[in-house]
């Protein structure tokens, strides 16, 4: 894990599937690497993210591609 808080993509893929319908956006204020932004894309819903730590911001944008 590159980050100390970062959860496991299938809890956040449970939590994503209960709050959100597919097409929904996803807010995370502090994404750090991305999990989050991994599975709403994985899901079929759109992301929004912020992350202040660019050690973090990058290793996100890595996994985007």
């Amino acid at each position: 894990d590159e980050h100390p808080c970062q959860l496991p993509i299938h809890l956040l893929d449970r939590l994503v599937l209960l709050a959100t319908d597919e097409g929904d956006i996803v807010l995370d204020p502090f994404s750090g690497t991305g999990t989050s932004a991994i599975s709403a894309k994985r899901l079929g819903r759109k992301f929004i993210g912020f992350e202040l730590d660019i050690t973090y911001a990058n290793i996100s944008m890595q996994a985007k591609k």
